[in-house]
């Protein structure tokens, strides 16, 4: 059986976006198959289109981030059923309509959040959770600056120092 998905060809601008038949994915032992439903288009995917992608070369399915429904189990995972509703970043290849990924890549999403929603926030959360612990950990009584504040890293950003500041310094109450 076969799949479409967006394959990239050819280092370049969005003109090299194909659409293209490719063999359905298999999962092997401890990865699932997600029919993805929701593709997140980031930064990171826009760079790989231009100057090859961070793993492997042209021609490539782009994407690292989405969400959808777990279609297949390899041997030995648990954690998931045929139907889950999961969300990933880092499964390579997100910009097809099936993806094989480690069942440990793929977090499962409430009934309340959407797909769009779920697939939209996966690299965002994580690079603003980074900034705000990691990289410059933000405490009550710091200024923080966020620049472009109206991008979706910049609302996550927002979204969490005013957590912070908001709960007492306690991340777990937000």
């Amino acid at each position: 059986m076969t799949m479409q998905a967006i394959v990239v060809e050819q280092l370049g601008g969005p003109e090299e976006l194909r659409i293209a038949e490719r063999p359905d994915p298999r999962p092997g032992p401890g990865e699932i198959s997600v029919r993805v439903s929701a593709a997140g288009v980031n930064f990171m995917d826009t760079g790989a289109r231009r100057l090859g992608p961070a793993v492997g070369q042209v021609p490539f399915v782009p994407g690292v981030e989405g969400a959808g429904r777990v279609s297949a189990l390899g041997a030995g995972v648990t954690e998931f059923a045929v139907g889950d509703l999961v969300a990933w970043v880092y499964a390579y290849g997100s910009y097809a309509e099936q993806v094989v990924m480690p069942a440990a890549s793929a977090v499962p999403v409430p009934d309340d959040v959407t797909d769009e929603i779920a697939a939209s926030i996966m690299m965002q959360g994580i690079t603003a959770h980074h900034f705000t612990t990691e990289a410059a950990p933000v405490k009550p009584g710091h200024t923080t600056l966020v620049h472009a504040a109206a991008g979706g890293l910049g609302q996550k950003l927002t979204q969490l120092i005013k957590c912070l500041f908001g709960n007492s310094g306690s991340w777990l109450r937000c």
